[in-house]
């Protein structure tokens, strides 16, 4: 018998596939979720022939599968690393020290960037997604809760499977983990001041497409396509400082370090950094009413830099040995 559920039973699991496009058994890490609308879906030919009648349609077919959406959570100290070799697309582990590991992540630059199984398990049904790309990867902090991400996936169709979900124990960063640095070159940004902000979003775009081709309704391929990067941050508007940013066309580094208290080992924490070759800033509005303190909201698109080649690179430190 089918049983009425809570999305709250729902399992999401990521298997980093060792053969891209060849489902893996089991994931290699099972996600706490916060939202969820990754789905099955299809694309439908219509039959609209004129039969010598008014009717606008005599029939349908599927010619599509493929599995489509996204899933939110809290950023984690283990499991977001995979997300991250999935968004760039290539990276290496350190050997431990202190019992922490150093992942560094940075973009590869091909249009077949590594996949990923997608499991999904609830109460009526157990199902696999192979081909899982990657296609958007958004981080968000506010002042008031969890740091946050929202990752966007392309996939084959599903098929039945038998998984068991198990999650592991993390440390999740908080809004207090996190400081911004803005500087001429990413060199200056270790002796930086940090900039003050009340909220930071960060978003890899990957554009991914799936691939159809002609003999099968699955898509043949799924590609990722033009890498950008692009972000907003949100201050007090106590200076014109950040404004001239976009009036003047400045362009500066950018690092986000996220550096919990949890310790590894002995000395060692879990620390997440994002840096960025000079960014663009491309928008400046300013909010708040009345009664309020006056907030601006900037806007910036990452630049690639030939001389520090790349636009953006990550690492990780964690008690996680590989991915």
């Amino acid at each position: 018998m089918s049983l009425k559920q809570i999305q709250r039973l729902v399992d999401f699991g990521i298997g980093r596939e060792t053969a891209r496009g060849t489902a893996e058994a089991a994931a290699g890490f099972w996600i706490p979720k916060i939202d969820f609308d990754f789905i099955p879906k299809v694309g439908i030919a219509v039959d609209n022939s004129s039969l010598g009648i008014i009717d606008a349609r005599k029939g349908s077919e599927v010619v599509q599968e493929y599995g489509e959406g996204s899933i939110g959570g809290i950023v984690y100290d283990k499991s977001f690393g995979l997300l991250l070799a999935l968004a760039l697309g290539t990276w290496s582990s350190s050997t431990a020290t202190d019992s922490a590991y150093t992942h560094t992540f940075t973009r590869l630059s091909t249009n077949a960037h590594p996949a990923a199984t997608l499991f999904v398990k609830d109460e009526n049904l157990d199902e696999k997604y192979a081909l899982g790309m990657l296609n958007q990867l958004t981080i968000n902090a506010v002042v008031d809760d969890y740091v946050k991400f929202t990752a966007g996936f392309l996939t084959k169709v599903g098929v039945a499977t038998s998984s068991t979900p198990a999650y592991v124990s993390e440390n999740a960063f908080l809004p207090q983990h996190m400081a911004v640095k803005l500087a001429a070159t990413t060199a200056a940004l270790a002796t930086a001041s940090e900039t003050v902000v009340k909220s930071m979003r960060l978003t890899i775009n990957k554009n991914a497409e799936a691939w159809q081709e002609i003999g099968s309704t699955s898509p043949g391929d799924i590609v990722n396509k033009e890498f950008a990067i692009e972000g907003e941050m949100e201050l007090v508007l106590d200076d014109s400082t950040e404004r001239d940013y976009v009036l003047d066309g400045d362009e500066k580094a950018m690092s986000i370090v996220l550096t919990h208290t949890e310790l590894i080992g002995t000395v060692s924490v879990p620390t997440l950094t994002f840096e960025l070759s000079p960014v663009s800033f491309v928008d400046f509005s300013r909010s708040g009413g009345l009664g309020d303190i006056e907030l601006q909201t900037i806007r910036f698109e990452g630049n690639y830099s030939a001389t520090g080649t790349k636009t953006i690179s990550a690492e990780l430190i964690n008690a996680q040995s590989s991915y």
